[in-house]
């Protein structure tokens, strides 16, 4: 598994509940590819789709034991992979790397976060 099912995986994990419109809002990609990749998610087992219970219309995601083992195991590689890229560098060179990775991150933060109206939208919900 790799790329868009990883990152949906990880939006489920981040957000046990939520549906497909809500990921598709989450992550920038249109709800059809998102209603798809769910759908082969779903095949393999990695993501469940539960009923709401307060409307029948609703499908809700929640991620499964498999798919959180799956975003562990990437993490690792992901963490290993980026040692191994930042194990020549100087401690300045590091700090630098670490002051710009910060401030990405709180750019991604700030594209991520919902206006007033949009934060009523995502309803998280124990899976």
């Amino acid at each position: 598994m790799a790329g868009p099912g990883l990152t949906l995986l990880q939006e489920i994990s981040e957000h046990p509940g939520v549906t497909v419109n809500e990921v598709a809002r989450l992550t920038g990609l249109p709800k059809s590819r998102v209603s798809v990749l769910m759908s082969g998610l779903a095949a393999q087992g990695v993501v469940r789709k539960d009923s709401d219970s307060h409307d029948s219309r609703l499908v809700r995601l929640c991620i499964t034991p498999e798919g959180s083992g799956h975003i562990v195991e990437w993490s690792a590689l992901a963490q290993q992979a980026v040692g191994h890229l930042l194990e020549p560098l100087s401690d300045e060179e590091l700090v630098v790397v670490a002051e710009g990775l910060a401030a990405l991150q709180r750019a991604f933060q700030l594209a991520k976060m919902p206006s007033s109206a949009e934060q009523h939208t995502t309803t998280e919900l124990p899976c």
